[in-house]
């Protein structure tokens, strides 16, 4: 029997791209409270990125921070009846293995990933940037840190369009009620899902206690500890199966603390 098996988990990552992390929980016999803390939406106007895309044969690098990115301006391309070849012509690269998996799934290889996964690690080691054009594709609420990196270490013209925004969400009274039951663990995927999770209100202190709390990646750890709650575990490998191991195997660790103390 998984060490999952009858957990009660919230999955608070977007309502849209949970499916494969709620399959795999419940796949190792969780149950699955559905409570998406964000939403991920077009952008106010599609002006920059379109220009952008209009000029890429211009550009060096586009650089993608996140799977989101890769969705947007993928979706856009294919809205404007772009064909994703275009991005053949420049370098592309990637955040991380993630983003790396989302690009190539279109069949678009990075040329370049940051050995830690991180925005700020990509802005600082990626090469060439003196002197080049660059696209930077990142959400609207993304720390604007990146762009200034790039420009500082002598980027010609950093291109910085916000592709797609990020809602935050509060629960439905539904949700909340569900939540209200008792949990046993919460699932966190981006920085973005904790600061959504903020807006349950003071109420989330009760949700949290006793609860094991996973994140996906060290960006989301961050962010949560930021907010004073405290993450139990973190994903070795950052995708949806890595999350779902991650927590039977802090569960599997929980329960076998137990029996040793039991004796």
């Amino acid at each position: 029997m998984s060490a999952l098996t009858g957990k009660r988990i919230v999955v608070t990552r977007a309502a849209e791209q949970a499916a494969g992390l709620c399959g795999g929980l419940e796949g190792a016999g969780a149950v699955v409270i559905r409570c998406p803390t964000i939403r991920v939406v077009p952008p106010v106007s599609y002006v920059g990125l379109d220009a952008a895309l209009a000029g890429i044969d211009d550009y060096r690098w586009i650089v993608f921070t996140s799977t989101n990115g890769v969705r947007a301006v993928l979706s856009r391309m294919a809205e404007l009846g772009r064909p994703v070849t275009i991005l053949e012509g420049s370098r592309v690269a990637a955040v991380g293995t993630s983003t790396a998996r989302a690009l190539e799934a279109q069949g678009v290889r990075p040329a370049f990933i940051p050995q830690v996964e991180r925005s700020w690690a990509l802005a600082g080691s990626l090469s060439p940037v003196e002197g080049e054009y660059i696209i930077l594709v990142r959400a609207d609420i993304a720390d604007a840190g990146v762009a200034e990196t790039l420009r500082q270490r002598g980027a010609a013209r950093v291109e910085d369009v916000a592709a797609y925004r990020t809602l935050l969400l509060s629960p439905t009274p539904e949700v909340l009620e569900e939540l209200r039951r008792g949990v046993d663990g919460i699932t966190f995927t981006s920085p973005s899902t904790v600061r959504g999770f903020l807006g349950i209100g003071s109420e989330r202190r009760g949700l949290l206690d006793g609860a094991v709390v996973a994140s996906l990646g060290p960006a989301t750890t961050e962010a949560a500890q930021r907010e004073g709650i405290v993450t139990d575990v973190e994903a070795v490998e950052r995708s949806m199966s890595g999350l779902v191991d991650a927590l039977g195997e802090a569960f599997s660790r929980a329960s076998a603390f137990d029996e040793e103390s039991a004796k």
